[in-house]
């Protein structure tokens, strides 16, 4: 029987177990040296880096990604999104994440989704663009409600879990609603966290075995737009 190895669907790493597979968000250097991780890579402005980084230092950055996606060499965009906890930023950060969304259209990639108290403002977006490619919300911690109207409104929404399954009570509360055929779980920026242990966490609080799991998270990751390399 193949053993299927665990899937990470965000990472800010690029180094991984044998026996794990990761999506690489690129980091800024990696992003000005346009260097993508050793499987698939996604790339894309955050917005916490607004705070850091001039409007050129942005516009060199949108650049470099364009060419990435012009040499076929990303598997999506992101992470991209929106952050309320930087209210001077909004327009800004809105602005970004529906160039963000016009590219993955374009494209045909999944968009990796940061969002922090804007769930109303997404819910909006997709009331008025109706995307058609996958968006995945990293490190989710929203409510029920706020998955099934996701859900309502994008069909191909998927919610993506970390080391929140052990530090967040709603996080535990919300996962057994999330439809295992919209789940993924990721390490995130969490340099010492092992995805192995992710796993174990996760099947251990929904009652599944892991290797089930794993196997439902492969077909999940198969689901989702055409890799383009």
């Amino acid at each position: 029987m193949e053993v299927l190895p665990y899937l990470d669907i965000h990472s800010h790493q690029t180094k991984t177990r044998d026996d794990s597979i990761c999506v690489s968000s690129l980091s800024v250097d990696d992003l000005l040296a346009q260097k993508v991780g050793p499987h698939h890579s996604t790339a894309g402005i955050h917005p916490w880096w607004f705070e850091d980084l001039s409007s050129s230092e942005i516009e060199e950055l949108k650049i470099n990604i364009l060419q990435l996606l012009e040499k076929n060499l990303l598997w999506g965009i992101g992470e991209t999104g929106l952050d309320r906890t930087m209210p001077e930023l909004m327009d800004m950060q809105k602005e970004m994440f529906m160039w963000h969304l016009d590219l993955a259209e374009k494209y045909n990639l999944p968009l990796i989704i940061h969002n922090v108290r804007a769930g109303s403002d997404f819910l909006e977006i997709l009331k008025i663009r109706r995307p058609k490619v996958p968006w995945i919300f990293h490190d989710f911690r929203g409510n029920e409600s706020l998955v099934k109207d996701l859900l309502r409104l994008h069909q191909r929404c998927f919610f993506s879990f970390g080391i929140s399954l052990d530090n967040s009570p709603q996080v535990r509360e919300v996962l057994p609603f999330i439809p295992l055929e919209h789940l993924f779980l990721e390490t995130d920026a969490q340099k010492h966290l092992d995805i192995h242990d992710i796993y174990l966490r996760a099947a251990g609080q929904l009652s599944i075995e892991v290797d089930y799991l794993k196997s439902q998270i492969w077909h999940n990751f198969k689901k989702l737009s055409p890799i383009r390399h």
